[in-house]
């Protein structure tokens, strides 16, 4: 008996074949070869297709009595029906037709600013969306303007790797790109404000020693102690007063980055004795 893609019983397969067939709605369909499609997979396909032409011949068929009307038209023409249908209901006297001009005016004015009214409502929508892309991404940049500049500023401080996303996700609440592209901590965040990447490192490492290892002495932050910026402890504050170092930072690295060290311990240069702890 020749094989078939379908068959009624089990019995019309031969025994050697059977495993290639899966039965399906009381029918033996054969499933069992890649790439063959089985009379009932083709009849489901053509009853979708036929479905799908039936729907879209339905729809044609309601909008062809629209002919090439234009839907701004059509619009104008329904937002018209209250005025004619208040006007169809007055009686013609001196009384009611000068109430009909004037609901056929405020009609008419209705009618023509429709239209408008609703381009107006569209192009507010697409400018609020606008706005919103410019938003996500102005903050996309302003995000990815203080990564760059803490990070760098992360690497010559030698804060171990293992910290680093710790810190720029502080960086990211506690830092505002200005006006002119400078970097610097926010106001009321709970760090000495103004100050950039650099010395805000100095100004927390009393607070985050883990950032540069297991200890912020001679370990990991104890390179740090030969690059001005980098000491463990800050020269300016109250515990640490050292005129000597100092004057030692003022010497190597200038006079703005001693000042951004005496800002983030409270104090100036040049000062004589340290800022009383609050």
């Amino acid at each position: 008996m020749p094989l078939s893609a379908v068959h009624d019983t089990i019995d019309d397969i031969p025994e050697n074949f059977r495993e290639l067939y899966t039965e399906k709605n009381g029918k033996f369909e054969l499933t069992g070869i890649a790439g063959v499609k089985s009379q009932a997979d083709v009849d489901r396909l053509q009853t979708a297709l036929q479905k799908e032409r039936e729907d879209h011949k339905t729809a044609k068929g309601k909008f062809e009595i629209w002919g090439d009307l234009d839907h701004e038209e059509v619009m104008s023409k329904l937002d018209r029906i209250p005025e004619l249908e208040a006007a169809a209901a007055d009686k013609l006297d001196e009384a009611g037709i000068e109430e009909i001009v004037t609901r056929r005016t405020e009609g008419t004015i209705k009618s023509q600013m429709a239209p408008l009214e609703r381009q107006i409502a569209n192009l507010s929508k697409e400018r609020d969306e606008a706005v919103g892309l410019v938003s996500q991404f102005q903050e996309k940049e302003t995000k990815r303007a203080i990564h760059d500049n803490v990070r760098a500023e992360l690497t010559k401080a030698k804060v171990i790797p293992e910290a680093q996303e710790d810190a720029l996700m502080l960086a990211e609440r506690i830092f505002e790109v200005q006006e002119d592209g400078a970097i610097v901590t926010k106001d009321n965040v709970g760090v000495t404000p103004g100050i950039t990447a650099d010395a805000w490192l100095v100004d927390i490492q009393e607070k985050r020693p883990h950032w540069w290892g297991t200890s912020s002495g001679g370990g990991a932050a104890g390179g740090r102690n030969q690059s001005g910026m980098g000491f463990a402890n800050n020269p300016w504050s109250p515990d640490h007063w050292n005129l000597t170092k100092q004057g030692q930072i003022m010497k190597e690295h200038g006079s703005e980055k001693a000042a951004q060290m005496a800002q983030a311990a409270g104090s100036k240069v040049g000062a004589t004795r340290p800022t009383p702890k609050k």
